[in-house]
C-alpha cells in the first residue's frame, strides 16, 4: 500500500506553536490508556511493514465511492475501545474557511487568532488581519495511512479521539496531541469500518457541498471469499 505514514508529521516550529497555544488556552487532553498505547506499538510496526494490519482488507467499492476498509472474514472481532490506528498525515496551520478544505483533513485546533508576528511567519502571503481565524489541521490528502480510506457513516462503528500519547517503553515517541481511531462498538468479521466525519458544528459535508452516501457497517460486507456483497442490492 502506498500510504504508510505511521503517525502525524509536524515540523518543530509548528509543534512548539501548538504546545504554547495549548498551555495558553489551558487545553488538557485525556491520556490514551495503557491498553491503547500497547496496541499502538504493534499496529505501527504493521503499518510500516505492510501498510495495514493483516486482519484488515482494503476493497474498491462501487461507482465513485472509492475504497473501504473491512475486517477479514476469518479475523476475530475488534472489541469496543480497541485501537484501530492513529490517523496520520501532515499537520498544517492555515486560515479557516478559505475554500481549500481537503477531503482528508481533520481540525486539531480551531478558531485561533494570530499576532501580527505569527501571521507574518505562518501566513506571509496575506496582509495582517487581527480577526482572521486559523486552524491546525491534520491532512492525509498526500500523506497518510490506511485510516484515510475509512468511510463516513452517521451510524459508525469507529470514532475519532484526540488524546495525548505516552510512548515511553513502547518504542515510539510521546505526543501532547494525537488523533486516533478507536472501535466505538464491537466490529464483527466481514463488516466495513466506518467513522463519522462531521464534528459538533456539522460543517464537513456542507463545506464540500456534498451529500454523503448513506452507509452502515452492514451496507457492504465481505463474503467468505473476501468479495464485496451489496446488502441493499440483495433486498
Amino acid at each position: 500500500m502506498k500510504f504508510r505514514l505511521k503517525r502525524q508529521e509536524i515540523n518543530k516550529d509548528l509543534f512548539i506553536f501548538c504546545l504554547n497555544r495549548m498551555r495558553q488556552d489551558k487545553l488538557s487532553l485525556p491520556a490514551a490508556g495503557k491498553k491503547v498505547v500497547q496496541e499502538m506499538s504493534s499496529i505501527l510496526k504493521e503499518i510500516e511493514k505492510n501498510g495495514l494490519p493483516s486482519y484488515l482488507l482494503i476493497k474498491k467499492l462501487k461507482g465513485k465511492l472509492g475504497y473501504g476498509i473491512f475486517l477479514h472474514p476469518e479475523a476475530k472481532p475488534i472489541l469496543r475501545g480497541s485501537l484501530i490506528a492513529p490517523y496520520s498525515g501532515k499537520v498544517l496551520l492555515s486560515p479557516q474557511n478559505m475554500g481549500n478544505d481537503s477531503d482528508y483533513a481533520f481540525a486539531l485546533m480551531s478558531n485561533l487568532r494570530l499576532t501580527k508576528e505569527e501571521q507574518r511567519k505562518w501566513d506571509p502571503d496575506r496582509s495582517y488581519h487581527p480577526r482572521r481565524l486559523y486552524s491546525v489541521d491534520l491532512d492525509a490528502h498526500k500523506k497518510g495511512n490506511f485510516t484515510r480510506f475509512i468511510n463516513h457513516s452517521e451510524t459508525p462503528n469507529v470514532e475519532a479521539r484526540l488524546v495525548k500519547i505516552s510512548g515511553r517503553g513502547e518504542g515510539f515517541s510521546s505526543a501532547p496531541f494525537e488523533l486516533i481511531y478507536v472501535a466505538k462498538k464491537t466490529i464483527h468479521p466481514r463488516e466495513q469500518l466506518l467513522v463519522c466525519y462531521e464534528g459538533e458544528d456539522k460543517s464537513y459535508w456542507g463545506a464540500l457541498k456534498i451529500k454523503p452516501f448513506a452507509m452502515t457497517p452492514k451496507t457492504f460486507m465481505l463474503n467468505a471469499s473476501c468479495q464485496i456483497v451489496d446488502q441493499a442490492a440483495r433486498t
